[in-house]
């Protein structure tokens, strides 16, 4: 008798497994939507812009002044984001929209409030127009960021115009 109820006991394990199976949703898996947020930029023209649309510019040598102060050029080709709040993003992610078609020599930075930075990006290409690209870097796991820079210079990108903006995700 425990033979035949063993048997049947196996059969009706085997059946319900294989039923159970059918039943299963297939290709379903959990939604982690990633939560962003965009930085302002540095001396930005308004309160609170997330975004810049820069030109890049020859660089200019500030009007002279005696002593050390005369020493050094002007330009624009730094962007710096404020990371605000200071918190731990997994990832920061630069979007880079060129808006002139052509070279450009676009650097990208995680800076830290120890007067150190991590190169995230580093490439002299050509970049088509209107088509983003999005730079990601990892923080060191030990510090927090303070700032997102750009770096868009040097003369192959001189009189080239881009957008960017910067955003955090946890």
């Amino acid at each position: 008798m425990n033979y035949i109820f063993n048997k049947k006991a196996t059969r009706l394990l085997g059946i319900s497994l294989l039923t159970s199976v059918n039943f299963l949703p297939l290709n379903i898996q959990p939604s982690y939507a990633q939560t962003c947020t965009a930085f302002p930029v540095v001396g930005g023209q308004q309160d609170n812009e997330t975004e810049v649309t820069k030109t890049v510019s020859q660089p200019s040598f500030p009007i002279p002044l005696p002593g050390p102060a005369s020493v050094g050029v002007n330009n624009n080709w730094n962007t710096d984001f404020s990371i605000i709040p200071l918190k731990q993003y997994k990832q920061y992610i630069v979007t880079f929209t060129p808006k002139s078609e052509g070279d450009y020599k676009v650097r990208a930075y995680l800076k830290y409030n120890d007067d150190t930075a991590d190169e995230i990006y580093n490439e002299e290409k050509s970049y088509t127009a209107g088509q983003p690209i999005e730079i990601k870097g990892v923080p060191k796991a030990d510090n927090i960021p303070i700032q997102v820079n750009l770096f868009v210079g040097d003369p192959v990108s001189m009189t080239k115009t881009y957008t960017v903006s910067v955003r955090g995700c946890l």
